[in-house]
């Protein structure tokens, strides 16, 4: 049995790494989407959540503990130290990770799927069994922050319903509602509250953080808060 996810994951990697073949140094140090990091920043955060999860899996395969991070500071100063390397670095670096990852998620025993494992030291538990799923997600969100060309338009349609029903979770205590115009279906959220309408894609952009929200349409005229997405 292949940890779940796992298949799509590697697909998303492909992409990926495809993707960073024709970047150049200055390419690298050009913004993302995300506030105060450059490409370099969102690959190397790429490379070092590759490492992190391979943690998780030695975690799961041994039962030492060995959270994802240290602490948030140690996740942070490793990003901010790799993001000005060279673009043939960052690239060696995003294989190399990537290979180490799919490395051992192959070699960790289905006997030890459900072992409990965190973020951070005391941080609260999940089953190895999300890791797949968790890089995926890390994968296709941050390759569409690159801005080289790769959007949520590109994603596969199951990738785009996996996140509405994280994010629907995670919303749980909002009212609200979301109109999908490019498949016709309607995710309510309580009771009352603002509806928000617009392309599945251009939707999910927004739930996710990014972006201002164009081609989104509210029924009260202005899209609602949501706080950063974590």
């Amino acid at each position: 049995m292949e940890l779940p996810q796992l298949h799509e994951t590697v697909l998303a990697t492909t992409r990926y790494l495809e993707a960073l073949t024709t970047l150049t140094d200055e390419d690298c140090r050009a913004p993302s989407t995300l506030p105060g990091w450059t490409r370099g920043h969102v690959i190397t955060h790429l490379s070092r959540n590759a490492d992190a999860l391979v943690n998780l899996f030695h975690w799961g395969q041994t039962g030492v503990e060995t959270p994802m991070y240290s602490s948030q500071h140690q996740r942070d100063g490793d990003i901010e130290a790799g993001a000005g390397r060279s673009a043939a670095e960052l690239r060696d670096d995003a294989s190399a990770s990537c290979g180490r990852f799919l490395q051992a998620a192959n070699e960790l025993h289905t006997s030890r799927f459900d072992t409990m494992v965190t973020r951070l030291p005391g941080a609260e538990p999940f089953p190895v069994t999300r890791v797949g799923g968790m890089r995926r997600t890390e994968v296709e969100v941050h390759h569409a922050d690159l801005l080289i060309g790769y959007t949520p338009y590109d994603w596969p349609a199951d990738f785009t319903a996996f996140l509405f029903a994280r994010r629907r979770r995670e919303l749980a205590d909002r009212q609200m509602t979301w109109r999908l115009t490019d498949t016709g279906e309607t995710i309510t959220l309580g009771e009352g509250g603002p509806e928000v309408s617009g392309h599945s894609a251009d939707l999910i952009w927004w739930l996710l953080g990014r972006g201002s929200g164009d081609g989104l349409v509210s029924s009260t005229g202005s899209l609602p808060e949501l706080g950063k997405w974590a």
